[in-house]
């Protein structure tokens, strides 16, 4: 996905396009997202550094003001869809923290509800209808003693509903003209994965996704000392938005396998020490989404 630094610009957003059309299968589970400005603004992204592990994702991203007047402008970061009735913490982004310059921030929660493009939270408050009564209601089906009902419009014919539970971050920022700003933002991410599978059953799920060729199958079946391969897959979608032109300057992926086998589209990394790999490029364009798949032997621990 990635070439490596000697191939800068437009050889690199080339690659990252084919790649992306090759690996025509993706990895299940969500994105885990990047920060994104509610609105254009002259503003240059200079780096990005991501670093991601099973465990946590950690994006520095340094900005510069490019406009002639200081500009004040939102910061979002928007969760994927939520699942009310997944308990499982595998599938959730959650211990979310930001900084700004090195100062820890407390962005402002909100839980839209949107209803194709149009968010309808609104209305649900209309209705009377508490935030805790509406996910308790499409986790159990029980809703509120004494509120009117939703319409059923908001329904298909098997009850379910057509709208998702979103939940975004945001913070208003200033950008200086010619001033950096670098905004941290860290997580633990939403992972998919298995225990015990088969080597050939993994490769025939996500082998495209991850391109696993020959080479890296043979490492994944010598993993499989009897009872199978553990597997955990991460997406990452890359800071900000197509509106951003250009992109990150300077892009650097630094991946934690913590020991574990690596298989990515992403080609041109380089090892720093046994356990990290990292990935450069210039001038990257937004909004690509990088898959990662960490394999391990079978029946270890987390």
């Amino acid at each position: 996905m990635i070439r490596n630094t000697m191939r800068r610009t437009a050889t690199c957003v080339i690659s990252l396009s084919a790649l992306q059309a090759f690996a025509a299968d993706v990895l299940p589970g969500d994105i885990n997202p990047g920060i994104a400005l509610r609105r254009q603004a002259d503003i240059r992204l200079d780096k990005e550094l991501a670093v991601i592990s099973r465990q946590r994702i950690v994006v520095e991203d340094a900005f510069t003001g490019t406009g002639k007047q200081k500009q004040f402008v939102p910061v979002v970061f928007t969760l994927p869809p939520m699942r009310v009735q997944d308990d499982d913490a595998q599938h959730r982004i959650h211990d979310l923290r930001f900084a700004v310059n090195g100062m820890a921030i407390k962005p402002a929660r909100k839980l839209t509800v949107m209803l194709g493009d149009k968010d309808i939270a609104w209305r649900i408050a209309t209705l009377g209808w508490k935030e805790s009564e509406l996910i308790a209601f499409l986790r159990d089906g029980q809703a509120p003693a004494g509120k009117l009902p939703l319409p059923a419009a908001w329904f298909d014919t098997q009850g379910r509903p057509r709208f998702q539970l979103r939940e975004t971050y945001s913070w208003d920022q200033w950008f200086a003209p010619g001033r950096a700003v670098t905004i941290r933002h860290s997580y633990a991410p939403a992972t998919s994965g298995e225990t015990g599978i088969k080597p050939s059953q993994l490769i025939r799920r996500v082998g495209d996704a991850a391109c696993i060729d020959e080479g890296r199958q043979s490492v994944m079946k010598s993993l499989d000392a009897g009872a199978g391969i553990d597997w955990t897959g991460v997406r990452y979608r890359i800071a900000g938005s197509r509106g951003w032109r250009p992109g990150a300057q300077d892009f650097t992926l630094r991946v934690d396998t913590g020991g574990d086998f690596l298989a990515t589209c992403m080609t041109g990394g380089k090892a720093l020490d046994k356990r990290v790999q990292q990935f450069r490029a210039g001038n990257i364009s937004m909004d690509q989404v990088i898959d990662l798949v960490f394999a391990r032997t079978g029946r270890q621990s987390p």
